[in-house]
């Protein structure tokens, strides 16, 4: 599986070659199109969202282009080919010319995507979502490969776009250039050609066998899980009341993913682990989600955050659990130590190396009060120690040995500094381990790769080393 990751590798080189900071929306865009779906930019004029439509042509073998700017008075016949004449004349068939158009292209550009009229937004829907276009009486299979759409503003409310908004599954913001350095470059150095070597592009066939591998990747219950968390999160920001009204608010919407959008969601994800030469959904692969669950610009801080604390919490939580479990139910001794429960119900005893439980509550009685718990008066050093169970004659010899039918057993213990020591060996000797062991899966994913998404993450990271440090 390294070999695909490789080749993807050197497309993505290919295609990111002398742009600036344009690189996570190139990859994105090669990712949703080998994902079989689409992706929409928003960004003001000039920032380069024609150009990465262009530069995403480079990924396929010969593949043609369909690029158009809409406006409100633009017509179908623009889109998706005029009227044939000589078909509606010779035999009543209201049928367009495609060649040229949208229905024959494999990467299509959609500018300005929310200034189409409802007649070609309508029809959209169907080539979004089933590359399929209906021209006249037969029903076209589209040989689409990418469709990008851009904007420099969100669809409308309230004026029937939402249907045509879920289709677009990855939603990225393309924003001017930001450092001083590359901007100097932008202005100062001419631009190169592309070189015209050393680059081999996907042929149909290779694009159809990504697809076809893709949809073998597995995903774990532990990932269905983190996603399960991820979602029960947006819910309650979506159902969340008002404190004034009592009552949800409208705008909570903005929140809501639909079942459509989980479903495509795992399939970018499944296709991101499998260019990634992976055959299972991994922690990286879940970062995608940032760029497809939002609705608006303000919400995406906050599904950000849902989703880098569900990621973090899958590394730590179950462990940090586990270790406060141990400290309940255990009992101080004395020197620091800890007598010894592994089940959180009995203690280990122990005689010539053969181990036996004993209840954790019987042990205790053994050291209450001896009203009704105790039978005879034998001591030993003051402390009450013959209980009668059963067969079984247990006497109290000293702190940890219990003496049972004549047999002394001692309480096995671990020392304080030792549990925690077991506890740093077992979550990877420190938080920045585990921490890092993430960073390095990030830094490998061709598509999130040098992304601001390390931010959320480790930020969160911080919150569990603190949440550590203070066990």
């Amino acid at each position: 599986m390294a070999e695909i990751r490789n080749r993807i590798a050197a497309i993505l080189s290919r295609m990111k070659y002398d742009t600036l900071e344009r690189e996570e929306a190139l990859a994105l865009s090669l990712l949703s199109a080998l994902a079989g779906e689409s992706i929409f930019l928003l960004g003001l004029p000039g920032v380069g969202k024609s150009m990465i439509a262009r530069r995403l042509k480079l990924a396929f073998d010969k593949a043609t282009v369909f690029e158009y700017l809409m406006s409100r008075f633009s017509t179908p016949d623009e889109i998706f080919g005029p009227v044939s004449i000589s078909k509606l004349k010779d035999e009543d068939c209201y049928e367009r010319v495609t060649s040229g158009f949208l229905p024959e292209a494999e990467v299509v550009f959609l500018d300005e995507i929310w200034k189409a009229g409802p007649a070609i937004q309508n029809t959209l829907l169907t080539v979004l979502n089933e590359k399929i276009y209906l021209n006249g009486n037969s029903e076209l299979q589209l040989p689409l490969k990418g469709i990008i759409a851009a904007s420099n503003e969100l669809p409308a409310k309230n004026e029937g776009l939402e249907a045509l908004w879920d289709r677009f599954l990855l939603r990225y913001i393309v924003d001017p250039i930001k450092h001083k350095q590359n901007f100097f470059k932008l202005l100062s150095v001419p631009t190169a050609d592309l070189p015209s070597e050393g680059f081999e592009p996907l042929s149909h066939d290779e694009f159809l066998s990504v697809q076809a591998e893709s949809r073998k990747v597995a995903i774990s219950e532990g990932v269905i899980e983190i996603l399960y968390t991820i979602r029960e999160k947006l819910n309650e920001r979506i159902n969340a009341k008002d404190v004034v009204t009592g009552e949800a608010d409208p705008d909570n919407l903005k929140y809501y993913v639909s079942d459509r959008r989980w479903k495509k969601a795992v399939g970018v994800m499944k296709t991101s682990a499998y260019l990634n030469g992976r055959s299972e959904i991994g922690l990286s692969d879940l970062l995608l989600l940032s760029h497809m669950l939002w609705n608006d610009e303000r919400s995406i801080p906050v599904v950000r955050q849902i989703i880098a604390e569900a990621v973090v919490a899958s590394l730590f939580s179950h462990r940090l659990e586990r270790y406060k479990s141990s400290k309940r139910h255990v009992s101080v001794e004395g020197n620091g130590t800890r007598l010894y429960t592994p089940d959180r119900e009995h203690y280990i005893i122990q005689c010539d190396d053969s181990p036996l439980k004993i209840k954790i509550k019987d042990y205790r009685r053994m050291q209450a009060s001896p009203d009704d718990l105790f039978y005879g008066s034998e001591t030993t050093d003051g402390i009450l120690m013959i209980r009668r169970q059963g067969q079984f004659v247990m006497r109290f010899v000293k702190e940890g040995v219990i003496c049972i039918n004549n047999y002394n057993y001692s309480l096995s213990t671990e020392s304080v500094d030792q549990l925690s020591n077991d506890f740093i060996a077992e979550i990877g000797d420190n938080v920045h381990d585990i921490a890092n062991r993430l960073y390095t899966e990030m830094n490998q994913n061709l598509f999130i790769a040098n992304s601001d998404l390390y931010k959320p993450i480790q930020d969160v990271v911080a919150i569990y080393r603190t949440r550590i440090d203070l066990m």
